[in-house]
């Protein structure tokens, strides 16, 4: 009984440590990575990159207008604003204003003086005469005859003679200014209101962040050395005037050549979500182009514009993203009339849809009409990589379909044949904790100068990284106040090994800086992309002996030694991380068995032959033999 009192406690034991080790993917520890295993179970990992800085307007702290002078000043008469080119000027308007309040108050003081010398020459006048009546009431007294009673009059109230006052000398009238009526080159950052979104500039290393509840476009550089440059105010030449952004949602950068400058113009594509449009502006402000709510049958009227992102390819096609739209992104042309859609997501087949297909197929056209029409989910976000692909991802927790796809030029979802549509994005499982059900709600992708698949999770704050292959390399993230957490993830890009999430809600944008560990991870990787099993291997030991938990680094050593002709070695790393590459290996193993043992098996099937043709002979004479006996 002892014995099996000792094998039960270890057993459990093991049980609870397995436990253990699978649930501390969900555990609120903010910096404890986690990866999922083959079969998708959550399993501790190193985490691939930690946390560097996080920045907020405060760290910015003032910012400078791209208009010049001259504009600020016709923006300014044109806003109903004051204009001042610098701090002095604004203190020495203030020092006026102090002047002229002064000289306020003193005009007051001398009003409310003129007032009450008012009352008291009025005061005096009325003791004159009480002082008349009683001198005549007592004439009257003493000689009533042929007189007439003098009428009444009431003694005044005692008023006392004011402290004499000066009027003062006027001065220059000057207006009391509020912060919005001030116009200035240098602005007051303070801290950022809502942003929306952020885009990176690979050729120039700016960084763009769209500050929507400032209605601004604010560009620093990826390390935040340059001072801040603020797009608030844009000038249209059709209109002949300046115009202001409206809750902006989203922003791409793009550069074309201009052969007879021989120089490269910067192109700006602004989502202007309340002003219902996306405003085309060169990098001096001035506007090229609007686009705006298609006048076309294939457009509905009664459907809203209202631009949450935006991409362009390298063709100048514009892709907007509109929220209430299901029927993808709507394309417009570089001259800016509308195109199509592109990208519609595909329909989620859940058993109503599946049944409203049935019977739709064997009913007539008027009882199918009564069935709800079922329409795909419509996606939330998009990127363009440098080939031109874009890649869009879906929102909703409830998406099972296309929630990350890559299209080509034409439309076409080509992670279909690739076998890689059907994949789960995000945390494999949802999962509940402390009172409340958690599910990944992908909302924003990125896609970096090596192809890296990085896909931000709204739902959980999370991070998940992929190889341009869809293989997960790292999660991180997560929800909170700490730091290096969470609570309204809205954006993310990538640049030279760092990473950029944008927190609407914390209004702060978090930096992630690549670890040793993740440096390793993405050469093995590289190299495994290249095909250079056999090089990869040291790195891939390497990650190994930091985490033994890093199924892939299997795979990378299973095709280090399929490559090598060790298929049998090969076959161990694969068995329990790829179903694909262990049959590969055991397909190669069978026939390499096969090849070195051919002699034996051609030895052995001779001798069977010969055996079989002897056996046959030896079985024949006995037949014989018994035939002649009888």
């Amino acid at each position: 009984m002892p014995k099996m009192k000792k094998i039960a406690t270890a057993v459990v034991s093991f049980v609870l440590a397995a436990c253990t080790l699978a649930t501390t993917a969900f555990a609120d520890q903010p910096y404890e990575g986690y990866n999922y295993d083959w079969w998708g179970d959550p399993v501790p990992s190193q985490t691939g990159y930690v946390v560097d800085r996080v920045i907020t307007g405060l760290d910015f702290k003032t910012g400078e207008r791209y208009n010049t002078e001259a504009q600020l000043k016709e923006i300014a008469s044109e806003h109903n604003k004051q204009y001042f080119a610098s701090q002095q000027e604004i203190d020495d308007y203030k020092a006026k204003l102090a002047v002229y309040q002064a000289y306020e108050d003193k005009l007051n003081e001398y009003e409310k003086y003129e007032k009450a010398l008012d009352k008291y020459n009025t005061y005096l006048e009325k003791l004159a005469a009480y002082e008349q009546y009683q001198k005549d009431l007592a004439d009257y007294e003493a000689n009533p005859d042929g007189k007439e009673k003098p009428k009444k009059v009431s003694k005044p109230k005692e008023v006392e003679k004011p402290a004499e006052v000066q009027k003062p000398e006027p001065v220059e009238e000057v207006k009391e200014l509020k912060d919005g009526d001030i116009l200035m080159k240098n602005i007051d950052l303070k801290s950022f209101n809502e942003p929306s979104d952020l885009f990176i500039d690979r050729e120039t290393q700016n960084l763009y962040i769209v500050d929507s509840g400032n209605n601004r476009i604010l560009i620093t550089d990826v390390n935040y050395e340059k001072e801040v440059i603020v797009l608030d105010y844009f000038y249209n030449p059709k209109k002949d005037k300046y115009e202001t952004l409206n809750n902006p949602h989203g922003i791409f950068v793009r550069h074309v050549r201009d052969e007879a400058k021989d120089a490269d113009t910067t192109m700006l594509y602004i989502a202007d979500y309340d002003n219902n449009r996306v405003l085309g502006v060169y990098e001096d402000g001035t506007v090229f182009q609007e686009f705006t709510k298609p006048s076309s049958e294939f457009y509905e009227d009664k459907v809203t514009f209202q631009p949450n992102k935006v991409v362009v390819d390298v063709a100048g096609n514009v892709y907007v993203n509109i929220k209430s739209i299901t029927t993808g992104a709507v394309m417009f042309a570089p001259d800016g009339s509308f195109s199509n859609y592109f990208g519609a997501n595909r329909v989620e087949q859940t058993a109503q849809a599946i049944a409203n297909k049935f019977w739709k197929t064997i009913l007539d056209r008027e009882a199918a009409a009564e069935f709800i029409q079922a329409v795909p989910m419509e996606f939330s976000n998009f990127d363009i990589d440098d080939e031109g692909f874009i890649y869009t991802v879906t929102e909703s927790k409830s998406a099972t379909t296309d929630v990350f796809k890559k299209m080509n030029p034409a439309g076409e979802n080509i992670l279909i044949n690739l076998g890689f549509s059907d994949y789960i994005y995000g945390d494999m499982i949802s999962y509940y904790w402390k009172g409340e059900t958690f599910g990944s709600q992908i909302n924003d992708v990125d896609i970096d100068e090596d192809g890296t698949i990085r896909l931000l999770d709204f739902g959980n704050g999370r991070i998940f990284e992929y190889t341009d292959e869809c293989d997960l390399l790292f999660i991180y993230g997560g929800k909170g106040n700490q730091k290096g957490l969470f609570t309204s993830v809205r954006a993310i890009e990538a640049y030279n090994n760092v990473v950029y999430v944008l927190d609407s809600r914390k209004a702060s944008i978090t930096t992630f800086k690549r670890t040793e560990f993740g440096d390793i991870v993405h050469e093995a990787m590289a190299l495994y992309t290249e095909g250079k099993y056999e090089e990869a291997r040291e790195p891939w030991n390497e990650v190994l002996s930091r985490d033994s938990n890093y199924w892939f680094a299997y795979i990378g050593l299973g095709n280090a030694e399929l490559s090598q002709g060790n298929y049998k070695e090969a076959m161990d790393y694969f068995y329990r991380n790829s179903r694909p590459g262990y049959n590969r290996a055991f397909k190669q193993f069978r026939m390499q068995f096969i090849r070195d043992n051919f002699n034996l098996f051609m030895i052995i099937i001779a001798v069977v032959i010969v055996l079989g043709i002897v056996i046959s002979q030896l079985l024949k004479m006995r037949k014989k033999k018994k035939a002649g006996g009888k």
